[in-house]
């Protein structure tokens, strides 16, 4: 596996991972009228030929050159928000979300963040749990809105992103 700075050409995959990680996660959570095109279309809308802000961080995970994973972080403010995390549903439970999440923390260590924080579903047990062994702490259930969907979060923190880059 190598983890690397995605290109604009990365950016297809990065949209096709997004819609089946959704589409396999939120199967239960969000509304299968969401999860049928509406997904595809507003994923694709926001991916494929983004410009990738310069405080923003965009890495992809690649193995035999095929994206299987990607993280998204909004580097623009203190802490930093980690935006995305998905991997191929095919590739789950290989380590490819940890080792994102761990470089993420170094390139933001390296950027002068010290902190991170990022929302996840409650009910998405499997990403709880995920953020959970990573160290993360969780604040408070919150109500959001996802695309128009209404869901519960949980705020995750990082307060000190050493322990995610170690």
């Amino acid at each position: 596996m190598l983890i690397r700075d995605a290109v604009q050409s990365d950016l297809p995959a990065v949209a096709a991972i997004h819609v089946a990680s959704w589409r396999m996660a939120y199967r239960e959570l969000l509304s299968d009228d969401y999860l049928g095109q509406p997904v595809a279309d507003d994923l694709n809308g926001k991916w494929v030929g983004m410009d990738i802000p310069a405080e923003d961080i965009l890495l992809v995970a690649t193995d035999d050159n095929a994206v299987t994973g990607f993280i998204y972080v909004k580097g623009g403010k203190q802490p930093a928000y980690i935006n995305n995390l998905h991997v191929d549903p095919t590739r789950k439970r290989a380590g490819i979300g940890a080792a994102l999440m761990k470089a993420a923390a170094q390139t933001l260590i390296a950027r002068g963040h010290n902190s991170a924080y990022l929302t996840v579903i409650t009910d998405n047990a499997a990403a709880v749990d995920f953020y959970r062994k990573l160290g993360g702490a969780f604040g408070p259930k919150q109500d959001e809105l996802l695309y128009g969907e209404p869901v519960q979060t949980y705020p995750v923190h990082w307060d000190d992103l050493r322990e995610l880059a170690d």
